[in-house]
């Protein structure tokens, strides 16, 4: 079975959670986009929660994620409301 590479540098970098779930997930999903340059930041809108998309799988701090609702792009929901994505922004960067 092929390793996965985005699991395996989670385990390997992030044993300690710094709110990377609940209040810094943003920060977490830049850090993985960073690391995996192909991968995408989407939106839970539901939970109010960003993950990544890399090579056909979701994840976050936990891993990988079952998505139970509909992710928006990062990029799609810029281009599409602007101003949600400013609020977003801005409750990141508090």
């Amino acid at each position: 079975m092929k390793k996965d590479k985005v699991l395996d540098f989670i385990k390997r970098r992030f044993k300690q959670d710094c709110n990377w779930i609940d209040g810094n997930c943003y920060w977490f999903a830049l850090i993985l986009k960073k690391r995996f340059p192909k991968s995408v930041i989407y939106y839970l809108p539901i939970r109010g929660h960003f993950i990544i998309k890399y090579k056909g799988k979701f994840y976050d701090w936990n891993g990988i994620v079952e998505v139970e609702e509909k992710p928006i792009k990062l990029s799609k929901l810029k281009k599409k409301d602007d101003l949600w994505y400013l609020h977003l922004m801005r409750d990141c960067f508090k």
